[in-house]
């Protein structure tokens, strides 16, 4: 969760008017890395200084030289000059070759690198050289465990609380896409008041989710050994398999079972040892897996990683019943879990 804490401190010294002379932006997920320029562009220079002191550069057009030429131009009539070189990673050149300006950048220009999609390598001189006279935002993609804590950030951000179970179905029915997150909390911080928590409820009846037909609900049922409920649920997501794939339940099934196996192994079961063995910033992640703890043996879970590694070979056309549809793969499955 560090790249979470990073840009938050990021945004805060540049709302307070702290503004560095080199960001170099940089890493696979390109939200980040969109937020922090963007503001910069919009925050850094008053709207009548734009025309003169605002510079946006792309990386397959640049030329060294040019860029050196725009970077120590004094700015007109204004504190600073904003350069910002978007698609900075397509750069024909050698950001060696800038090492020096790094080293000794001018302090009333604000230098921006987007480099985004892969990150630069930390060994290298020009990057020590921004790392010290700058500030260096390494955006890397989050994993799907950190993303109801990220949810959590966000709104904290907005000045909204929101339930951690909410948080959780949004990560589940969202994925890994940060804009459509922040597009979905900007519906939600709409329509629900600053004083209430954004609950559960609020999500079914504004984002969409179905209020009981999501892998998320069918691990839940699933994870309490309901049987009723799992087989209800699994016929639905069974027969809307474009929007419930069969390999991201199976996905989703492993994560969690994984994670009751080595519940298993731990010598101390509380909520809290549990969420701080596997990692869990949200004691509330970590309740699903003290429920299935207590509904499965490890014996039990053993065989459940064994299922799941037999129907995702299935999944994928090794021994699989001929005429088979994914829909009766997952009632078959749900069925062995439960017996």
């Amino acid at each position: 969760m560090a790249k979470l804490k990073q840009y938050m401190d990021i945004l805060v010294s540049l709302k307070k008017g702290d503004y560095k002379p080199l960001y170099l932006l940089h890493g696979d997920e390109p939200y980040y890395i969109d937020k922090v320029s963007k503001f910069i562009e919009k925050h850094a220079l008053e709207e009548h200084e734009r025309d003169f002191n605002l510079n946006i550069l792309y990386g397959r057009d640049l030329k060294k030289d040019d860029l050196l030429d725009t970077v120590r131009r004094f700015p007109m009539m204004a504190q600073r000059q904003v350069v910002i070189v978007r698609e900075a990673q397509d750069f024909s050149g050698r950001w060696a070759d800038l090492e020096g300006y790094f080293q000794n950048p001018m302090p009333s220009t604000v230098l921006v690198i987007d480099y985004k999609y892969k990150s630069a390598d930390a060994k290298t001189k020009w990057y020590k050289a921004i790392q010290a006279n700058g500030t260096i935002l390494q955006s890397s993609k989050h994993y799907d465990n950190e993303l109801p804590e990220v949810i959590s950030g966000f709104v904290r951000e907005m000045k909204y609380r929101i339930n951690p179970n909410a948080a959780h179905l949004m990560a589940e029915y969202l994925g890994n896409d940060l804009e459509k997150i922040e597009m979905e909390l900007g519906k939600l911080t709409i329509t629900v008041p600053l004083s209430k928590e954004i609950s559960v409820d609020d999500i079914h009846r504004l984002i969409g989710v179905s209020k009981e037909y999501n892998v998320f609900e069918y691990l839940n049922a699933v994870s309490s050994r309901d049987a009723f409920r799992s087989y209800k649920i699994a016929q639905f997501l069974g027969k809307n398999e474009k929007n419930n794939p069969f390999i991201l339940i199976i996905g989703t099934l492993f994560a969690h079972f994984s994670k009751v196996m080595i519940y298993h192994s731990l010598k101390s079961k509380d909520l809290n040892s549990v969420a701080e063995a596997l990692g869990m910033r949200s004691t509330y992640a970590a309740r699903s897996i003290l429920e299935s703890g207590r509904h499965f043996t490890f014996a039990q879970v053993a065989q459940i990683i064994n299922l799941l590694r037999e129907f995702d070979a299935r999944n994928k056309g090794v021994n699989v019943a001929y005429g088979q549809s994914s829909e009766d793969m997952l009632k078959e499955l749900t069925f062995r879990m439960l017996n």
